[in-house]
C-alpha cells in the first residue's frame, strides 16, 4: 500500500543499539516562514472573493463663470478573483509499526504533516515572484504580474518593471525609486508610491545588507557621502526569500500600494486522526484552504536582471 508506514519502513529503529534519530526539523517551522514578512494575512468569507478595479475621471476642467460643470466618468476595470484552493496530505501507519517502534520520534505524523503544510504554503506564496514575468500566469488584468504593458481602465498602459534592469546598487536603487515616484494610479495620472521592502533571493543577502545598512555611501570612491538609500527611508525592510530559486539576479521593491501581496485563508491548517479498524491502520491528515495574489500590480516594482 503506497504511502503506508510499515514495520519495514522503521526497521532500524527497532534495534536497541540505535543511538540517535536523525530526522527533519519540524519544531518551530511556523516561525521560520518567509511569506508573513511580505504578504498580508487575510481571512476569506466564502469559496471565492472578488476585488473590482475602478478608475476615476482624471483631472477636473477649468470652468468659466456661469457655464455648466463637466461631469466626470467612473470606469470599471478588471476583476481579481481569489479562489480558495485546498491543500491536503496524510500519513497511514500500521498498528504494528506503532506498537513495535522503540523510538516514537520516528512516527510523529501530525508534526511532520505540519512541516510539509507550512513549507508548501511558503513555496506557493513565493511562486508569485518566481512566475512574475511568466505570461502563462497572467494576473487579473490579463498580463503577468511584472509587465511593461499593464492596461489602464481608462485607456493606455503602465509599467511596473525596471526600465533598465540592473544589479543591486545605489544607481539601480535611484532609478527604481524615480520610477516609483512617477508610477501612475488607476486613472493614469501620476500618483507616486513609496518602497517599503526589498524582496530578493538569498544569494543577494550580502549586497543588500551593505546597501541598506551602511551609514555612508558604500559605493567605491564615495565613502565620504551619505548613504542615500538609508537616508531615503531608514525602515526599508530586507526580505530574503529562500524559495525564490529560479534566479539569483532578479529582485524587486515592494511598495505601499493598497491591496498588494496577500494570502487569503479560507481555512487555516487543521488535522484529523482516525482508525481503519478493518486493516488496523492509523490515519493522520492535515488540510488547509487559501489563495495568494495581489489586487493591484503597483504593489511591486520588478527588476528582471
Amino acid at each position: 500500500m503506497a504511502g503506508t508506514i510499515f514495520t519495514s519502513t522503521v526497521a532500524l529503529n527497532l534495534k536497541q543499539t540505535l543511538d540517535e534519530i536523525i530526522t527533519d526539523q519540524y519544531d518551530g517551522v511556523e516561525g521560520d516562514l518567509d511569506y508573513p514578512q511580505w504578504m498580508a494575512n487575510r481571512p476569506m468569507n466564502d469559496n471565492y472573493e472578488d476585488d473590482q478595479e475602478y478608475a476615476g475621471g482624471g483631472l477636473i476642467a477649468e470652468t468659466p463663470e456661469g457655464t455648466e460643470i463637466v461631469p466626470l466618468t467612473i470606469t470599471e476595470g478588471y476583476t481579481k478573483r481569489y479562489q480558495a484552493r485546498k491543500f491536503a496530505a496524510k500519513y497511514i501507519v500500521t498498528e504494528e509499526a506503532m506498537d513495535d517502534s522503540k523510538y516514537p520520534k520516528v512516527i510523529q505524523a501530525i508534526k511532520r504533516l505540519k512541516r510539509a503544510g507550512f513549507k508548501t504554503c511558503d513555496i506557493d506564496a513565493t511562486n508569485l515572484l518566481v512566475r512574475a514575468t511568466n505570461a502563462s500566469f497572467p494576473g487579473p488584468d490579463g498580463v503577468a504580474l511584472a509587465s511593461t504593458a499593464h492596461p489602464l481602465a481608462a485607456g493606455g498602459t503602465f509599467s511596473n518593471m525596471a526600465a533598465t534592469p540592473m544589479a543591486p546598487s545605489t544607481a539601480s536603487w535611484n532609478a527604481l525609486v524615480a520610477q516609483l515616484d512617477q508610477l501612475v494610479d488607476n486613472d493614469g495620472l501620476i500618483q507616486g508610491y513609496k518602497a517599503v521592502a526589498v524582496l530578493h533571493p538569498v544569494q543577494q543577502r550580502g549586497i543588500w545588507t551593505v546597501l541598506l545598512g551602511s551609514k555612508m555611501d558604500p559605493e567605491a570612491g564615495n565613502f565620504s557621502a551619505i548613504n542615500i538609500i538609508k537616508e531615503y527611508d531608514n525602515n526599508i525592510k530586507r526580505v530574503q526569500l529562500k524559495y525564490w530559486t529560479n534566479t539569483t539576479t532578479n529582485w524587486a521593491l515592494q511598495t505601499d500600494c493598497d491591496n498588494g501581496f496577500q494570502k487569503r485563508w479560507r481555512k487555516k491548517f487543521s488535522s484529523k486522526t482516525w482508525i481503519d479498524h478493518n486493516a488496523e491502520l492509523m490515519n493522520y491528515s492535515l488540510s488547509g484552504r487559501w489563495d495568494n495574489g495581489t489586487s493591484d500590480p503597483r504593489c511591486v516594482m520588478f527588476v528582471n536582471a
